[in-house]
C-alpha cells in the first residue's frame, strides 16, 4: 500500500477500528498527516505518530510508515495512540510521579524511561489483535532509522518477542544475540520472566518499580542515555504543577517500595531512603534544557520554602495574589525599538486622532508606594546575607533564607510592605517594595556566594529613603566582622536613630562577644539584639520575632 493510498475513507474506517480496540470515547481530531519539522532532514528521524494536545489532534507521518513497510499497521499505530492517551499514562501528573521515582532509584537518568514504560502497558492490549502489525513498525524502525541496537533496547524487544511467542532473532537482529548473552548473561530468560510477571502485577505502582529494577541492569551510563524509538514521544512533559504534586507523592509509593524490597528488586544501596526534596528537585530538573531547567527549578524550589514558611506561621485562605500597584508615568513618543507593551492606546487615541496609528505614545510603569500609615503596620526592610557561608538555597536548606522568608510573608499578611536586600560581596541585589508573597520568596532566593561585605552604604541611603521601616539583618558572626570599623559602626547606629527599629537577627554560639561588639548599637533604643544558637532554629526564631514585630 503506498502513501496515496491512505485515503480519506481508508483513514477513517482505521480510525474506528483503533477505536472500537479500547472501547472509548475520546476527544481528538481524527488523523491527518503529520508536516515534517525539518522539511531537509531524514524523514526517518521525525515522529511517526503523536497527539497534539494543543490542537487535540493525531497526527500520523503515512510516508515514513510507508517507508519502513509497515503500510497495514495504521490502525495499530492509532490504537497505540489512543491507548497512550485513554489509559497509559492519562495524566500528566501519573507522568510526573514516575520521573520523580525513577530519578530516586536511577539517580543522574538522562532521558527518561516512562515511555518505555507506557509502551510496554500499551502494547500488551493492542498486541492481542495487532501483534504483527507491531512487529512490522519495529521491524521497519531498525531498517529506516538505523538505530545502534543498544543493550537497553536489545531488552525492550526481546521482551516482546517472549510476549508474542516469536522466535530469539525475529524483532531482536539476530546478529546482536550471541554478544548479548556473553555481555549479560541470562537476557533471554529474564525478558521472558519480565513478560510473565511485568503483566501480572496488581499495582502500576509496583510495575514501575519492577520494570526500573529490570531494566538498570542495561544501562551502561545513565547519565548519558539517549534513545529513539518508532512510537516515542507521545507523552508531553509535565508541568511545574505537576512535578510539585508528584514531589509531595511520596508516601504513595511506600506500600509498594516495602513491596519491592521485600521481593528483593530493589539493590539496598541504589533504592535510597526519602530524598531530600531539593535534592529531588536538583535530580528531576537536572538534564532540563538550560532556560527551561532555571525556570522549572526556581518555581519548584519557591514552593517548597513556601511550605516550609507555613510551618512556621499560619498561612492564609488561598486567594490571588494581590497585584503590585503601578501608576503611569508621564507620556512620551513612542519610537521603533521601543517595547510595544508600552504603548498606552486609549491615551494616543484620544490625543493624537487620526495619527494614532503612525505617532503612538508610551507611558512606563512606576511602584505607587503608598505610605505606612495607610498600611496599618510599618513596612519591613531585610538584610540578607548569602555569603559563601550559606549554602545555595536552591540546593540545600538555607535556614537564614528560609527566616528572611518567614519574616516577608508574615509581613506580607499583616498587609505590610516588603523590601528585600540580599548581599555577599560585590554590589547588592536591592529589590523595589513587594506586596506579594510570591514576589518576595522569589526574590529572597537570590544567592551570591563569596565573602561578606555588609553593604553599610545602602543602609544609610534607604534608611534616609524610609526612614519609618523596620530593619531586620540576618547573618553570621561575619556581621561582628563588618561592624568593626568605626566608620561602619557609625553609620549602623545613625542608621537606627532615623529607622523605626532595626534588629539583628544572628547565628552565633553565643551572644557575649556579640554584645561587645554591638554595644554602641544596643545603647540606642531602637536597635535589638536576636541571637539564634542553632540553624534549625533560625525559622521559628523568625516566626517568633515576626510577632513580636508585627503584632499591635
Amino acid at each position: 500500500m503506498k502513501a496515496s493510498v491512505f485515503t480519506p475513507e481508508h483513514i477513517d474506517r482505521c480510525w474506528r477500528e483503533a477505536l472500537a480496540l479500547w472501547d472509548v470515547q475520546v476527544r481528538l481530531g481524527p488523523p491527518e498527516p503529520h508536516a515534517p519539522f525539518q522539511p531537509d532532514a531524514p524523514h526517518a528521524n521525525e515522529p511517526l505518530a503523536y497527539i497534539d494536545l494543543v490542537k487535540r489532534q493525531v497526527y500520523v507521518h503515512f510516508t515514513l510508515l510507508t517507508s519502513m513497510g509497515a503500510e497495514d499497521s495504521l490502525t495499530a499505530v492509532l490504537a497505540h495512540e489512543i491507548g497512550h492517551h485513554a489509559r497509559f499514562p492519562h495524566t500528566l501528573g501519573w507522568d510526573a510521579q514516575l520521573r520523580v521515582m525513577e530519578q530516586r532509584l536511577i539517580p543522574g537518568l538522562k532521558q527518561s524511561l516512562t515511555n518505555l514504560f507506557y509502551d510496554l502497558q500499551v502494547n500488551e492490549v493492542v498486541g492481542r489483535t495487532h501483534a504483527e502489525d507491531l512487529c512490522r513498525v519495529y521491524r521497519g524502525f531498525q531498517r529506516t532509522a538505523k538505530p545502534a541496537v543498544s543493550p537497553l533496547f536489545h531488552f525492550y524487544l526481546a521482551i516482546y518477542e517472549e510476549l508474542w511467542g516469536l522466535p530469539p532473532g525475529d524483532l531482536v537482529p539476530k546478529a546482536t544475540l550471541r554478544s548479548m548473552e556473553e555481555a549479560y548473561p541470562g537476557t533471554r530468560a529474564e525478558a521472558r520472566m519480565f513478560a510473565q510477571t511485568f503483566y501480572a502485577l496488581p499495582d502500576p505502582r509496583l510495575q514501575f518499580l519492577y520494570f526500573c529494577a529490570a531494566f538498570i541492569r542495561y544501562l551502561e551510563r545513565p547519565d548519558e542515555l539517549t534513545y529513539m524509538l518508532p512510537l516515542g514521544g507521545d507523552v508531553p512533559m509535565p508541568d511545574v504543577d505537576d512535578l510539585d504534586g508528584a514531589l509531595q507523592s511520596g508516601g504513595l509509593w511506600e506500600e509498594a517500595l516495602e513491596e519491592a524490597r521485600a521481593r528483593d528488586w530493589l539493590d539496598a544501596a541504589a533504592e535510597g531512603k526519602a530524598q531530600d526534596p531539593l535534592d529531588a528537585i536538583d535530580r528531576i530538573t537536572h538534564h532540563m534544557p538550560g532556560h527551561e531547567k532555571g525556570q522549572v527549578r526556581r518555581a519548584l524550589v519557591s514552593r517548597h520554602y513556601r511550605r516550609l514558611v507555613d510551618q512556621h506561621i499560619l498561612p492564609l485562605p488561598a486567594a490571588p495574589s494581590r497585584p503590585e500597584p503601578y501608576l503611569r508615568t508621564t507620556p512620551q513618543a513612542w519610537e521603533y525599538g521601543d517595547d510595544p507593551s508600552a504603548i498606552d492606546w486609549t491615551l494616543t487615541v484620544l490625543s493624537q486622532g487620526h495619527l494614532a496609528a503612525v505617532s503612538p505614545l508610551r507611558r512606563e510603569l512606576e511602584a505607587d508606594v503608598p505610605p505606612s500609615s495607610e498600611l496599618g503596620v510599618a513596612a519591613v526592610e531585610l538584610y540578607l546575607d548569602t555569603s559563601g557561608s550559606m549554602p545555595n538555597p536552591a540546593h540545600t536548606l538555607n535556614s537564614m533564607t528560609l527566616a528572611a522568608q518567614v519574616l516577608a510573608a508574615s509581613a506580607v499578611r499583616k498587609k505590610a510592605m516588603v523590601r528585600g536586600v540580599v548581599y555577599s560581596s560585590g554590589p547588592p541585589l536591592v529589590s523595589p517594595w513587594m506586596y506579594d508573597e510570591e514576589t518576595a520568596r522569589d526574590f529572597l532566593l537570590h544567592y551570591v556566594g563569596g565573602g561578606t561585605d555588609y553593604p553599610f552604604e545602602v543602609l544609610t541611603e534607604l534608611s534616609r529613603e524610609r526612614p519609618d521601616a523596620l530593619r531586620v539583618i540576618i547573618s553570621d558572626s561575619d556581621f561582628l566582622a563588618n561592624v568593626g570599623n568605626p566608620e561602619d559602626m557609625r553609620r549602623l547606629v545613625e542608621a537606627t536613630r532615623r529607622s523605626r527599629l532595626v534588629v539583628a537577627l544572628l547565628a552565633l554560639p553565643d551572644e557575649r562577644r556579640a554584645r561587645q561588639v554591638l554595644q554602641p548599637a544596643l545603647k540606642e533604643r531602637g536597635f535589638r539584639l536576636v541571637v539564634v544558637q542553632w540553624m534549625s532554629d533560625f525559622g521559628p526564631a523568625a516566626a517568633d520575632l515576626a510577632r513580636a514585630l508585627l503584632e499591635k
